[in-house]
């Protein structure tokens, strides 16, 4: 090895000369407030440690040269320097473990050639190493540094996690920065904008944006920043523009292997534009911007990503697949997305059974305007069955809190025209550990109410479909199982659970009812109704109403309060009556029967 190395003037560019290739071990050159240029076929090794020396690398044009475990760890003490810049065109192979952080806030981790005679250079990186690059405030992870126009990034392979300043893309410009194209051919590739900037593509502020945007291989995550709180605007794409600005055309093959979009919070859309300009986004050949937060492709029940600094598990309860919502210990998250779209229904009345693999407070949850807690099976007077629960929060209850317990079914109603709930607890985030028994994932049942027949209340934690042979379908032994009704038939009102039928189907983190034949525990991995024709048992009831009971007084006032169950989605729907109900749901037909507060006309 050769301890050669070659140092300019800090402030000197340098053009293409002839030099041989040489392996430098930066952890030894050059000194303080030098600078070493690269040229073709040169190696790096080696650690700078920002705080101790001030140098500056270049790469010069045409060159192609390799990190192999370079560290280079910017401090901001006002250095101008990013932690690696290239020249003119330049490649750069990955080998090993590689960090570049740049200096100074305004300048990027790997800085990207800016133009040159109306020229756009182009970075190309790949190489079976890693990559981390960031910012110490304003620059790129991978591209502009602070009001400095970039070049095209092209990466064809490597495990990249790139992290965005304040306005400024993972990979991508920076504020007031316009970047070139971007192409992802291969690679695991991670990207985090910071705030108002998106992961992949266009930074913050009118002056940001970057070209066309290709992905059409590799492993994509890319998240898009927030908007600052108190100060109004957007968040950014995942894969697109800032909160402003303007890229060009957005183009995702079906060769992708894996992308996840995270868009930043008010932003309209997880690929695409937010207030800035986007050209036509393509994403497996259909035209469109994509609104679904995240974008998953493929769909799984669960990912736990880092993009950044946190990590962020995410939770699909829209998930239709085989994969369970499953965790093999506790696992300790920053953030928690949950998604799952629940339809606007007239009057804002959209009811929903669901069931969280992390405990959480009702206020907590934005969106959520009520709360029932399952109790059990009931018998009326006229010896008929019910579901019986009860209302532990409200909105409205601003001194009262509820802990929603980890896996455990529950009854919710969404505020009017809400379609989403979102998390936003933020300390003591735990997945907790799924339930198992004997290799199976156990039974969430309620717990002093079960008093009629083997009925328990289940959440799943995998979606299923019944079969024609299923024991609940044929009733062997007297096993049943039931789901709200999704719609009124000539036989059938709204309002019930319905026997479970062949080709049933319930998605994740729902609840059913499920009576077994002999008193024992049963996995969880059931599923939802359509409703059977069969003859009725009774003992196993064709349907059942559900019914809020207000516990505290004599048992006597109940009142159905339940409407339509969307057996596909988990969805449901209030009766609409012009009854009105009262805090607890009772039903009031005269004042002596009032609690005090408000009252809701249906």
């Amino acid at each position: 090895m050769k301890n050669i190395y070659r140092v300019v003037s800090a402030l000197l560019f340098v053009a293409s000369a002839t030099f041989a290739a040489t392996e430098y071990n930066i952890s030894v050159y050059p000194k303080d407030g030098e600078a070493l240029l690269l040229e073709d076929g040169d190696v790096i090794y080696g650690t700078i440690d920002g705080t101790k020396r001030k140098v500056r690398i270049f790469v010069a044009n045409n060159a192609r040269i390799t990190l192999s475990n370079a560290e280079v760890l910017g401090a901001n003490n006002g250095f101008e320097s990013a932690g690696i810049r290239c020249l003119g065109n330049c490649t750069l192979v990955l080998t090993g473990k590689n960090i570049m952080k740049g200096y100074d806030r305004n300048f990027p981790g790997v800085q990207v050639p800016d133009d040159r005679n109306g020229q756009k250079y182009t970075m190309t990186i790949e190489g079976d190493g890693s990559l981390e690059a960031s910012s110490n405030g304003y620059g790129a992870g991978i591209g502009c540094n602070r009001y400095t126009n970039c070049g095209h990034i092209v990466i064809k392979s490597g495990v990249i996690k790139a992290t965005g300043g304040f306005t400024a893309a993972g990979i991508g410009s920076s504020m007031d920065a316009h970047g070139g194209n971007i192409s992802i051919e291969g690679g695991e590739i991670t990207a985090a904008g910071g705030l108002y900037a998106a992961g992949i593509g266009g930074g913050g502020y009118e002056e940001s944006g970057c070209g066309d945007i290709t992905i059409s291989g590799g492993k994509i995550i890319a998240m898009g920043g927030d908007e600052m709180p108190g100060m109004g605007g957007k968040g950014a794409a995942g894969i697109g523009c800032g909160n402003s600005g303007s890229c060009g055309k957005v183009t995702i093959t079906k060769d992708v292997a894996k992308v996840i979009a995270i868009k930043g919070k008010k932003a309209p859309y997880s690929i695409g534009g937010s207030d800035g300009l986007v050209g036509t986004v393509t994403v497996d050949d259909v035209e469109g911007s994509i609104e679904e937060n995240p974008f998953m492709r493929p769909a799984k029940a669960v990912e736990i990503v880092t993009p950044g600094s946190k990590t962020i598990g995410i939770i699909d309860g829209d998930y239709s697949g085989n994969e369970a919502v499953n965790f093999a210990k506790d696992t300790v998250v920053d953030t928690i997305i949950f998604k799952r779209t629940f339809p606007v229904v007239v009057g804002g009345n959209n009811y929903s059974t669901i069931m969280f693999p992390f405990e959480i407070k009702a206020e907590e949850i934005e969106n959520l305007d009520l709360v029932f807690k399952f109790l059990g099976i009931g018998v009326d007077k006229s010896n008929n069955k019910y579901v019986a629960v009860e209302l532990v929060w409200r909105s409205i209850w601003l001194s009262v809190s509820y802990t929603m317990e980890a896996y455990k079914p529950y009854l919710i109603k969404l505020k009017s025209q809400a379609t989403n709930i979102v998390i936003n607890k933020t300390t003591d985030l735990v997945l907790k550990a799924t339930p198992t028994e004997d290799g199976d994932f156990d039974v969430m049942q309620s717990d002093d109410y079960n008093k009629y027949g083997n009925y328990v209340f289940r959440g799943v934690v995998q979606g299923k479909t019944w079969d024609a042979n299923s024991p609940e379908v044929l009733g062997t032994n007297k096993a049943a199982a039931y789901g709200f009704a999704g719609t009124a038939t000539s036989d059938i009102s709204v309002g019930q659970f319905v026997k479970v039928g062949e080709g049933a189907f319930i998605k994740p983190l729902r609840a059913y009812i499920y009576k077994s034949p002999v008193p024992q525990s049963v996995n969880s991995n059931g599923a939802y109704v359509l409703r059977q024709t069969a003859s009725i048992d009774n003992d196993i009831p064709e349907t059942m109403n559900v019914v809020v009971v207000d516990r505290k007084k004599d048992g006597e006032e109940q009142t159905t309060v339940i409407g339509q169950f969307n057996s596909r989605t988990g969805e449901i729907r209030l009766n609409h009556t012009k009854q009105t109900y009262d805090l607890k749901g009772r039903s009031v037909r005269d004042a002596s029967h009032m609690a005090k507060g408000v009252y809701l006309k249906k």
